[in-house]
């Protein structure tokens, strides 16, 4: 099973709420972000599903406007990791293969932080997930209910 081939750091950190701090070359900006784990599984699915924090606030609601439920803003006083209000748009969630998350996890060049999400933000999340007309449904199947 795919537990086996990760590596045992990545094992004990990858669940639902984790934070990352990485670039991923699907991204526009080369600059590295925090992503969220959002599925509820990603070691048994085999599959991450990450939410993008952006500090570009305002830009990600003008985009979305008409669709504010599908956005979660976080500011420094909900989680102090960032130090700046932050959104994550929930129409967009990146797909990483487990395998690959493990290969760019094991060449350092992905950073992991030893606090997740807090709860009621990683619920706001799945809520506006859930509400996303543009996310799949079996991408929604990954994504536990709030």
């Amino acid at each position: 099973m795919a537990a086996q081939r990760i590596d045992s750091k990545l094992q004990l950190t990858l669940r639902e709420g984790s934070v990352y701090y990485f670039t991923e070359r699907s991204l526009t900006s080369a600059e590295p972000h925090y992503f969220i784990v959002v599925n509820s599984n990603p070691i048994a699915q085999e599959l991450l599903l990450l939410g993008v924090v952006t500090s570009k606030v305002a830009e990600v609601k003008q985009r979305r406007r008409g669709s504010a439920e599908t956005l979660v803003e976080i500011s420094p006083r909900d989680f102090e990791i960032f130090r700046k209000l932050s959104i994550i748009d929930c129409n967009d969630l990146k797909q990483i293969q487990l395998v690959e998350f493990n290969a760019r996890f094991v060449r350092n060049e992905i950073r992991y932080f030893n606090k997740d999400l807090p709860a009621s933000l990683r619920n706001a999340v799945r809520r506006a997930i859930h509400a996303s007309p543009i996310v799949p449904e079996e991408i929604k199947t990954l994504v536990a209910k709030a």
